[in-house]
């Protein structure tokens, strides 16, 4: 089960640093591009998630003593994954400001049903079968299990290459729908702080 719980935990770290942190640098006198923002407030979000992965998996390896044949990389798959979901979770924030961390929280329910990670995807239901082979926790968990397991290369590289994927298609959609919706996105925050129930 130590993969699963990784991943999921990996997933709510991600989802806790968009709840908590602001998404938008200051940016005095508009020194900075739209994508210079982006990234460099990425790149804060992506070293913590690092953090978090190593404290994870060391914390399995060392304080709960799980069985892992490849412990080193277990480590390394779990930063991969950690960036990974960072980066989907932030983009979420960036891109649809407060609305982004409800579909964060959305998006993790349908996966937590669909990736197959505590059984077999074979037993849901058809619907949770069709979203199987496009959620991330389903190739973070296959990853995963490679280094519980016993690595098979040519199925880690596969899962690496899906979840390096998800990081671009994550930055491509910051670059194509930060600006068009960096208004309605604003508008939206400012109408939900004035309602005294959302920070």
């Amino acid at each position: 089960m130590a993969p699963f719980y990784c991943v999921l935990s990996l997933w709510v770290g991600a989802t806790l640093l968009i709840s908590l942190l602001k998404s938008e640098a200051e940016n005095p006198e508009g020194r900075f591009k739209p994508y210079q923002l982006y990234l460099g407030r990425l790149a804060t979000f992506a070293t913590i998630g690092l953090l978090q992965a190593l404290s994870i998996t060391l914390g399995n390896l060392f304080l709960l003593r799980a069985y892992v044949a490849d412990k080193l990389p277990f480590v390394l798959f779990a930063i991969l994954i950690s960036a990974v979901f960072v980066a989907i979770t932030y983009t979420l924030l960036s891109v649809f400001g407060n609305v982004g961390k409800g579909i964060a929280i959305i998006f993790m329910v349908f996966q937590f049903s669909s990736s197959g990670g505590t059984f077999p995807v074979s037993m849901t239901s058809p619907f949770f079968q069709a979203l199987n082979p496009f959620m991330p926790f389903t190739y973070a968990i296959s990853l995963l299990r490679e280094g519980v397991g016993g690595i098979l290369w040519e199925t880690a590289l596969r899962d690496m290459l899906y979840l390096a994927g998800y990081i671009g298609l994550s930055l491509c959609a910051a670059l194509f729908l930060k600006r068009p919706l960096s208004g309605i996105t604003r508008k939206s925050n400012e109408n939900a702080k004035k309602t005294k129930l959302i920070a």
